[in-house]
């Protein structure tokens, strides 16, 4: 059995490849696991194999970036979201506790009800307003019995295609109008940060529900226009509400995240900090 740090699951996605670029920086030692371009290369709906993947290698520390994140998808399919955002959570629980490894979530801000004006803190109550939240809601439940775990509430961004920044920057690209919603609050840190802030919580001792995030939330709406600013584009856009949309979402998704700066030791940035970060990939 050979040992490992680290396995990243889902490592070809926005926040797992910048998982892995984040252990090849501290050099620790990992291995990966995709549909294609990994390590280990499986459809994750075949537990057999991932279960001998598991007998064959050992693992600290596992983290979970797999998903079914299109919310449309998930409304429309969601025994097949299950088999992913659920199922494969709950094989992976088992793992865990046979294999004794910690298994690291990756939850969503989606799962809180929220209130407006208020950021969620982890005591704050949680309602699946659609079913993409009523699968992270799910998976939450079998990672919460093991003695080992961590389960992070986040919402991020970067480059990569069929993120908001990839819609945002591709519109300003093109000087579309676009739509933005002056409802819909969030917390969204940009993703070399949020990668670096996983690493070091989960190699630390760690257990339990985390927020990560920016320190405070900003519509979406506002977080055009400052990365439109920041990036030095100009936007063209209407302001209007999320209820033009099909498939519900919560408003009032801005995270508390005072619980992981005093678990860390330091602060996490601000909304306008991360917009600037994510300008960066655009200069």
């Amino acid at each position: 059995m050979k040992d490992f740090d680290f396995l990243i699951i889902g490592s070809n996605g926005l926040l797992g490849s910048h998982l892995v670029k984040t252990l090849k920086e501290k050099k620790i030692k990992f291995l990966t696991i995709a549909r294609s371009g990994s390590n280990y290369n499986l459809d994750l709906k075949n537990y057999k194999k991932l279960k001998n993947f598991f007998h064959k290698n050992k693992f600290r520390i596992v983290i979970n970036c797999a998903a079914k994140i299109d919310i449309n998808f998930c409304e429309v399919k969601f025994n097949e979201a299950k088999l992913i955002n659920y199922k494969l959570v709950e094989f992976l629980s088992k793992m865990a506790n046979k294999f004794n490894f910690k298994l690291v979530q990756i939850s969503t801000d989606h799962v809180y009800k929220g209130k407006k004006f208020f950021l969620n803190n982890e005591k704050s109550k949680i309602y699946a307003i659609n079913k993409y939240a009523k699968t992270k809601i799910l998976s939450e439940k079998p990672v919460k019995k093991l003695k080992k775990f961590l389960i992070i509430r986040t919402n991020f961004t970067g480059k990569k295609k069929n993120t908001f920044l990839y819609w945002l920057m591709k519109n300003l690209s093109k000087k579309k109008t676009i739509n933005l919603f002056n409802d819909m609050f969030t917390s969204t840190i940009d993703i070399k940060t949020c990668s670096k802030v996983i690493i070091d919580l989960a190699s630390r001792k760690s257990k339990g529900v985390y927020n990560l995030g920016t320190r405070d939330m900003i519509s979406k709406k506002n977080f055009a226009i400052y990365f439109a600013k920041f990036s030095k584009r100009k936007i063209l856009y209407n302001s209007v509400s999320c209820d033009v949309l099909k498939v519900s979402r919560g408003k009032n998704l801005g995270l508390c995240v005072k619980k992981i700066e005093n678990k860390l030791g330091y602060l996490m940035p601000t909304a306008k900090q991360s917009i600037k970060e994510l300008a960066k990939y655009y200069k």
